[in-house]
């Protein structure tokens, strides 16, 4: 089969010849249909490969939907034929066929696009990063990327009764308020503008990952408020923060990754009802902004690396925002 190999810094190799895997027990092999590209691990893991050592680590190309080829032994929830999204595989989805484990894998729907649904893995990762919000809450999601914008639908869903979203992006917030934010903020990244975002709102999310929005989101929220870590810090590892504000405020902090199985399978089936019976409100088309054939992955990750995201904070990126009229990449087999 055909498979994208990350093999250095900046250095992706198509390979023609790899073996197809076999599934072990409680494994699932599936033929990839699309794998859409993750905004921030695998453009982070693209240009901090050898810079950053958990960028040699994860996997490159984990946004996987196609149709069950074959089950190891035990795997009970899917069968061949089926078609699947994914979680997290065990092996890159920018190749042919892509292996995963049998609790990584959610049932897509009929009327999906296997486009749209590659970028169902954001699902399960938004139920869990959002398990805070409560009935009534007011919540700031601060970045309207693709994780930023599943957390909003989520949000809504959960019954908060304000969700104010921000992002450096007008395109991008245009669609904010048509997934159902109440308010949406545009600001050019200053910690001074983030914070005249507003207060008192009782969970925060920080979907984008830097020290500057970390520390805004820790501003915004009320005494005894929540702070949700969703943006991953792939580029600044290290962040800074005021302890002290921290134990005044009294805040609570969620972490959007599952530690356990029992977590993920839990996000997981949240995500299947969601993707089943809320279809039209997740509004999947609105994210899913570019398709490129396996064979133009470099051309796709070209694209999505104009963006300021992919700098430390304290540098000076080219770019002022993210690239534009972009949000999910599809890349076809």
């Amino acid at each position: 089969m055909r498979r994208y190999e990350l093999v250095g810094r900046r250095d992706i190799r198509l390979v023609t010849d790899v073996a197809v895997p076999e599934p072990g027990p409680s494994e699932v092999l599936v033929r990839v249909r699309a794998c859409t590209v993750c905004n921030r691990s695998d453009l982070a893991y693209f240009h901090y490969y050898g810079l950053r050592e958990h960028c040699s680590q994860g996997c490159f190309g984990h946004e996987i939907a196609g149709v069950v080829e074959a089950t190891g032994a035990g795997v009970q929830r899917v069968v061949p034929g089926q078609r699947v999204f994914v979680r997290t595989p065990l092996t890159t989805g920018y190749a042919e066929f892509a292996l995963a484990r049998e609790i990584s894998v959610g049932a897509l729907p009929d009327a999906v696009p296997f486009e749209q649904g590659a970028l169902l893995q954001l699902l399960p990762l938004a139920v869990h990063a959002t398990r805070g919000v409560r009935l009534g809450d007011r919540v700031v999601i601060v970045g309207q990327g693709p994780v930023g914008q599943m957390a909003l639908r989520v949000a809504v869903a959960r019954g908060a009764a304000e969700v104010v979203a921000v992002d450096l992006d007008d395109w991008r917030l245009e669609r904010s308020s048509a997934a159902g934010a109440d308010a949406v903020r545009r600001v050019d990244g200053s910690a001074g503008q983030l914070a005249a975002v507003g207060a008192d709102f009782d969970v925060a999310v920080d979907a984008v990952g830097t020290p500057t929005t970390l520390n805004a989101c820790v501003g915004l929220v009320r005494q005894n408020g929540l702070v949700v870590l969703l943006g991953t810090h792939h580029v600044d590892t290290h962040v800074t923060v005021d302890l002290v504000t921290w134990e005044r405020k009294g805040l609570r902090v969620h972490s959007s990754a599952e530690p356990l199985d029992t977590a993920r399978a839990e996000a997981l089936a949240v995500a299947e009802r969601l993707a089943h019976r809320r279809t039209d409100a997740l509004r999947l088309p609105d994210l899913h902004t570019h398709t490129y054939p396996l064979d133009e992955l470099p051309k796709a990750m070209e694209q999505l690396s104009a963006s300021r995201a992919l700098y430390p904070d304290a540098e000076q990126a080219p770019y002022d925002g993210p690239p534009p009229e972009t949000l999910k990449v599809a890349i076809v087999p």
